[in-house]
């Protein structure tokens, strides 16, 4: 899906924001760190400042295109 720049949702980024949010939640009222999730988390949450909230998780690359300053596509 990404080489073909193919971002239409299978799991949008808004419910991975919701589903991560809970995981966060549950983490800290077990006092347990999450460190990698709350990464992640600013991940999709810089992606739906982009406007990508809708897309599918494969959105992930265009965050890291976008610190890049490229784009993954086919040869």
């Amino acid at each position: 899906m990404i080489l073909n720049r193919n971002f239409n949702p299978g799991f949008k980024i808004k419910l991975h924001i919701k589903d991560l949010a809970n995981a966060i939640e549950t983490g800290h009222q077990v006092g347990v760190p999450l460190p990698l999730t709350s990464a992640v988390m600013e991940m999709m949450q810089a992606l739906k400042v982009d406007g990508k909230q809708e897309n599918d998780h494969c959105s992930l690359v265009q965050y890291f295109e976008k610190m890049a300053q490229t784009e993954v596509k086919k040869q």
